[in-house]
């Protein structure tokens, strides 16, 4: 009998038709997801920096290796490790302006997630659990960490190390596990982004596990434990999947050590070859960026991402608490490093997220599962409802588009590309100014900093977000001048004759020189106060 009105009952096992509900689940992931990078105005910080040092690497041929955009660390040694990435970030700004970078990042993040759903999905076969759960840690441990940058280059490759590492130690997935893509990552991964090192931990703690697992099934004999749950949605129970997996020969650890060494040797690809080491280490250990970098700082309940972060584990303990079933002590050992990284740095919460999410979507699948020999009745699709909902999510995603945002009357700046921190108004105001009269000493925002590299490379800077150039000291002349704390002593000590001041950050300095009459006003706005030692 024909369904009526659009409406059909998929019998158990039989191929859904498109589009089905779970359909509609997996496009509102990929909307939502792509949606934050594409409403959200690029900051200034971490990014028009990334951009001139791409366009200059471009430009010469070479990667930069001292600095020579500031005039208090000018000549200086600085070990530009990013480089790919701001080699891609110029291109695409040549190519299609900040829209089209905006575009890039959206599919970067939807690739990365994506991955990491495709794998929540194939251990667990609960798919809209699956998506409830990606959306629910990508909002609350990830969206801090989307920001246009080279770190979330480097999220596609995490996820992929960790898919593949996955498939091969759990045959029962079905999945492809060619560990002789790893190296060819790494290549790019240790060009891209520091956090390289986290795709050795991931290979190291997965061998360690497996080599620990193998030891203990020697010491007990019996069936080996469950390790993953079935392949596809309709999957089999949990215990038809241990039963499965205890059936298949384990993966030979030979060639995960083979590929393992393969992959370390790829490291050395890159421009200071073992040098890359030493910059890790050193960048980790600099007193600057550790106590005066917020995201390098460990998380607390003081803030409310570090709330939101205590509250997550403590979900997450309950999961593990209540579940049906053990964990895969393998994926326990993935979680415990990681989580120790967060606890000592915010900025580490979000490849935590990543190896928890798996975990947890498995251990609570079993919940949504019905009683044994209950009957199970699919439930009725309204296949013309799903066409309306994707079409309206599609919809959104549209008006989403920085070719369309612009156009629409979105609250605060949404409209915007870049944000409105971004002194780009200043900036020509003082490029206008005669040559003679520009400063030849400029203090400034940190982020202000960053967008003067980019726009006006001809204005050397104070500071910029590269933190590691600077020493600590400067930093924290920074901090006080900026707060108008000892200021006319630092103001003399380092020459200063411009100062373009961030009314919220430099409010403390700005009190001070706005009646003096040794400081000239050339340009304010409701943002940004330029100004000129007479």
């Amino acid at each position: 009998m024909k369904p009526k009105s659009g409406v059909a009952r998929n019998k158990p096992g039989s191929g859904q038709r498109f589009p089905s509900l779970d359909h509609v689940w997996v496009w509102t992931a990929v909307v939502l997801i792509a949606l934050r990078p594409l409403l959200i105005p690029i900051p200034p910080h971490d990014f028009w920096w990334q951009m001139a040092t791409g366009r200059w690497t471009i430009a010469h041929g070479a990667i930069p290796t001292v600095d020579m955009f500031s005039y208090t660390r000018y000549g200086e040694p600085f070990f530009n490790q990013p480089w790919l990435a701001q080699v891609l970030l110029y291109g695409m700004y040549q190519l299609g302006g900040v829209a089209l970078i905006l575009i890039a990042q959206s599919l970067v993040l939807v690739l990365a997630y994506g991955l990491l759903l495709v794998l929540c999905v194939r251990r667990s076969g609960a798919l809209r659990l699956s998506v409830a759960m990606l959306l629910l840690t990508a909002m609350l441990l990830g969206f801090d960490n989307w920001n246009v940058r080279p770190q979330t280059y480097a999220f596609p490759l995490f996820v992929a190390f960790l898919l593949i590492l996955t498939a091969w130690r759990l045959p029962s997935l079905r999945l492809p596990a060619p560990l002789w893509l790893l190296p060819l990552l790494m290549i790019v991964w240790v060009n891209l982004h520091g956090s390289f090192v986290l795709g050795g931990l991931l290979m190291a703690l997965t061998f360690v596990g497996e080599a620990l697992r193998r030891w203990l099934q020697a010491l007990t004999p019996g069936p080996a434990p469950i390790c993953a749950v079935g392949a596809q949605h309709a999957a089999p129970s949990q215990e038809e999947s241990g039963q499965a997996d205890a059936a298949l020969p384990l993966r030979p650890l030979r060639s995960l050590f083979l590929w393992g060494v393969v992959t370390a040797a790829a490291l050395l690809v890159n421009p200071n070859g073992l040098g890359i080491v030493g910059y890790v280490t050193n960048l980790t250990s600099n007193s600057a960026v550790t106590t005066l970098v917020t995201e390098w700082a460990a998380p607390t309940t003081d803030t409310v991402d570090g709330a939101i972060f205590f509250l997550y584990l403590m979900a997450a303990v309950v999961v593990l608490a209540y579940a049906r079933r053990p964990p895969d002590p393998l994926d326990l050992v993935l979680v415990a490093p990681l989580l120790w990284l967060s606890l000592g740095a915010g900025r580490n919460i979000v490849w935590l997220s990543f190896v928890l999410l798996p975990l947890l979507v498995v251990q609570a699948a079993p919940w949504l599962q019905p009683p044994p020999g209950a009957p199970r009745r699919p439930a009725a699709e309204v296949y013309s409802l799903n066409w309306l909902l994707i079409g309206m999510m599609g919809l959104l995603l549209l008006l989403g588009l920085p070719w369309v945002k612009p156009m629409l009357a979105l609250p605060s700046d949404l409209n915007r590309l870049v944000s409105v921190d971004t002194p780009v108004e200043a900036v020509q105001a003082m490029q206008a100014q005669p040559d003679g009269e520009r400063p030849q000493h400029l203090f400034h925002a940190l982020g202000y900093g960053s967008y003067l590299i980019w726009a006006a490379p001809e204005q050397p800077v104070f500071i910029d977000p590269r933190i590691e150039l600077y020493p600590y000291e400067q930093w924290q002349d920074y901090i006080l001048l900026s707060a108008g704390q000892n200021a006319e002593q630092l103001l003399q000590s380092y020459q200063i004759d411009g100062l373009l001041l961030d009314h919220e950050r430099q409010e403390g300095l700005l009190e001070l020189v706005r009646d003096d009459p040794q400081w000239q006003v050339r340009y304010e706005d409701e943002q940004t106060t330029y100004l000129i030692r007479r």
